[in-house]
Order: C-alpha cells, then sequence, then structure tokens
C-alpha cells in the first residue's frame, strides 16, 4: 500500500471513530478522585483535572472537530463552486463584480474573519461551521472560475448554445459537470483548514461552548495544567495527523486527476 493510500484510510478513520464514539462512554464523567492521573491500563491517556477520561473526550471530540469542518468544507466548496461557475459564464461586468468580492474576502486573513463573525453570536457547533464555510470559499471559486471560462467556450457549449439552450441550462448541464473536478480535488485540503480553524476558534472559546468536548477546547484546557503532558499531547496529535492526512489525500487525488487528464 502506498504513502497516499495510507493517508486516504487515515483521513477515513477520523469520520469512523466519529460515528463510534457513543461505544467510548460519558465524556463528562466527574470523578474527582482520578484527577490528573497519568496513562495507565485503566486510562489509557489519562485523566483530566475533573477526572474524566481523556481517551474518551478525544474520541467524542472527534465528532465536533471533524464534523464541524466537514460541514464547514462542503459549505465553502458549494458557495465557492456556484460563484466560481457564474463568475465564469456571466457577462464580463458581472464576472468583474464576483471577482471584486473574491479579492475582498481573500484580502483578509480567515481567522479574522471567522472571530469578527463570532463576536455577533453567540458560540456554538453550527456557528464556528457555519462562520468557516462563509470565509473559505474564494480559492475554489477562482478554480472553478477558471475552469468554467474555459469551458464556456469549448466546441461543445457552442453548439449547445446555437441549439438554442438557455443560459442556465447551459451553467447546469454543461459548465458546471466539466468545471467541478479541479475544486473537488482540492476538498482534502478544505478540509484540514476548515479543522484546523475549528480548533482555533474552540481554543480561542469562541467555538463549542463546554463541557462537550473537542480538540480546540482540550489544548485550551491543558493550559493550566501544561506539566501533565497526556492533556496536550493527544489532541495536539490528533488535529496533527487530521491534517496531515488530508493534505497527503489532496496530494494523491491532485496527482490522480493529473493521470486522467
Amino acid at each position: 500500500m502506498s504513502g497516499r493510500h495510507v493517508a486516504l484510510v487515515a483521513l477515513a478513520l477520523f469520520p469512523l471513530a466519529a460515528l463510534l464514539a457513543p461505544a467510548a462512554g460519558d465524556p463528562n464523567a466527574v470523578d474527582l478522585t482520578l484527577r490528573l492521573l497519568p496513562p495507565s491500563p485503566s486510562h489509557w491517556l489519562g485523566s483530566d483535572e475533573l477526572g474524566r477520561d481523556v481517551l474518551t473526550r478525544l474520541v467524542h471530540g472527534t465528532r465536533v472537530s471533524t464534523g464541524a469542518g466537514f460541514l464547514a468544507a462542503g459549505l465553502s466548496l458549494a458557495i465557492g463552486a456556484f460563484l466560481g461557475a457564474l463568475a465564469g459564464s456571466v457577462p464580463e461586468r458581472v464576472d468583474r463584480l464576483i471577482v471584486y468580492a473574491v479579492d475582498v474576502v481573500q484580502s483578509v486573513p480567515p481567522l479574522i474573519l471567522i472571530v469578527a463573525g463570532a463576536a455577533f453570536f453567540r458560540p456554538s457547533f453550527w456557528t464556528a461551521a457555519l462562520l468557516i464555510g462563509l470565509t473559505g470559499w474564494p480559492e475554489t471559486a477562482r478554480l472553478v472560475r477558471a475552469e468554467a471560462r474555459r469551458v464556456f467556450t469549448a466546441p461543445f457549449v457552442e453548439a449547445a448554445r446555437a441549439a438554442g439552450a438557455s443560459r442556465l441550462r447551459l451553467l447546469v448541464r454543461h459548465v458546471l459537470p466539466h468545471a467541478l473536478p479541479p475544486a473537488l480535488a482540492t476538498a482534502p485540503y478544505a478540509l484540514g483548514a476548515a479543522v484546523l480553524a475549528e480548533a482555533s476558534l474552540s481554543f480561542l472559546g469562541l467555538g463549542t461552548p463546554p463541557p462537550t468536548p473537542s480538540w480546540g477546547r482540550a489544548l485550551a484546557d491543558a493550559r493550566g495544567t501544561l506539566d501533565a503532558w497526556w492533556l496536550v499531547v493527544p489532541p495536539a496529535a490528533a488535529l496533527f495527523l487530521f491534517i496531515l492526512s488530508a493534505r497527503l489525500a489532496g496530494d494523491a487525488l491532485g496527482q490522480g486527476k493529473d493521470r486522467l487528464s
């Protein structure tokens, strides 16, 4: 099995762990007699300052972190694909307006936009996913726009236009199916970026509120007990492995697309 296949399998294991999280037990079960225990056969990753099992909270945190990441990445891809396809198939004046909007959003670091938006809403899982998705679409829009403009002048599209197909039909039936693959190949990168953004929000206290576990929340809670390394290493390792797997999976999809083109 090649490294790319390993990355794809590893990336698939995270959603699987999220689906199986209820079997891990109650992540909020408090037992102060078990405070800050190091890893042992009874608690494989130790316990936190409230005696909660770190492994259980890590598995349940996978549901929040990857769930928000998948929702946000899907939303950003949908918005970017729609605006990119629209910009690539409308008159030049409208195209310039969409490109200007893309430039404006892309000129500001996404985390600043997300934090600014979070100031107006109560922190929650859905708020985090929505804000990340609404700020992560510019790169997808650029990719789809470039491909859509190329496809819109292709002979088969010209033939459909000559046959009387409307602009909307051309967009939906002919342009989008050919303009989407480049964006879909970048989906793992968008997923990794979305999960990292969710962890950043949770670390700042703007993501899913406690006691619901997430990787970013676990790192934030560990700030007061840095001598307990088992509170820092597991969520940090999970975040690192997920982003690494996402990037390697993106590389694999990109190389596969290049071979097919």
